[in-house]
């Protein structure tokens, strides 16, 4: 298994936060393409930059990049020449996007679900005719495109991820993609805001996780497949506490000791899971679970 932190922070430097995490042994950064939910976020290519250019052999993930601000053609220039500023260490993140108040607030219209699903499996299918071919002629609902040229071309396309919760977007999707995360729920909260977040996340259970595991398989057997994870590792009895009142969801098992969160994670690998996106509070926790992840086999 794999596992990969992700940077949310505005307060933290971006260069020494990655080169602690390679330091620590994590074989990969991401950064996630946010403004201002849940809270401000840093902005995605120049966070992802800024870690390729800090550290050595670590893999940067855009994760993921907001389809609901970014035109496709925009996200696969901006990927292809982060593969080429990283030395070939890149990987395409795109998403749905789900933040109501956030897509709302810059002054555009957020779609209904039908039509987030529908732009984003188009979206997908754009990015990836361009990253095969430099070019895309593309005529379906949502976009109409037509780039005869696009660069840089690198040697090798960065790997194209999305990131899925529901079915109509895994299967829509996963002919087109080299990775799937599976997300835990549906993120698109919303009129619900965050007391809507919370009840999904508590009543997500590992039973839910391996239906979507089966839908993935069976639309693209052979795509490896991840999962992001809210994770809190700590031996401060209030931690424990708070994994307490979570209830038995499977988000509970990533709050507590190191050694809890750490064998919680690697239960995901028994399930399917190849590699997890951590988002994680504070480096804090990064650094205690790294010895108990970051083996030779993850690097």
């Amino acid at each position: 298994m794999q596992f990969c932190p992700n940077f949310t922070s505005v307060d933290l430097d971006p260069t020494s936060w990655a080169r602690d995490r390679e330091a620590e042994g994590y074989p990969m950064v991401a950064v996630a393409d946010h403004i201002s939910a849940p809270a401000p976020h840093p902005h995605v290519w120049v966070t992802a930059t800024a870690f390729a250019l800090a550290t050595e052999t670590t893999r940067v993930l855009t994760g993921y990049g907001n389809n609901l601000v970014r035109s496709p053609v925009e996200f696969a220039q901006a990927a292809l020449m982060l593969q080429q500023v990283s030395g070939g260490r890149a990987e395409a993140g795109l998403g749905a996007g789900w933040a109501a108040d956030e897509i709302t607030g810059i002054g555009r219209d957020f779609p209904e679900a039908r039509d987030r699903a529908g732009s984003y499996i188009e979206a997908i299918q754009v990015v990836r005719q361009l990253f095969d071919t430099g070019a895309c002629q593309f005529e379906g609902e949502y976009y109409s495109i037509d780039i005869p040229a696009i660069g840089p071309i690198p040697a090798a396309a960065p790997p194209l991820v999305a990131s899925c919760a529901g079915p109509r977007t895994t299967r829509g999707v996963a002919p087109h993609v080299d990775r799937i995360e599976l997300m835990g729920f549906s993120m698109a909260v919303g009129e619900g805001g965050t007391e809507e977040f919370m009840r999904r996340m508590l009543s997500y259970t590992e039973d839910r996780l391996k239906a979507q595991i089966d839908i993935a398989r069976e639309a693209a057997p052979d795509v490896p497949l991840g999962f992001l994870a809210l994770v809190t590792a700590s031996e401060d009895p209030a931690v424990a506490a708070q994994a307490d009142m979570m209830g038995d969801g499977l988000f509970a098992n990533f709050i507590g000791s190191p050694d809890k969160v750490a064998a919680s994670l690697h239960r995901l690998g028994e399930l399917g899971i190849e590699r997890v996106q951590l988002a994680a509070p504070n480096p804090e926790t990064l650094t205690l679970l790294a010895p108990l992840l970051c083996d030779g086999s993850t690097r």
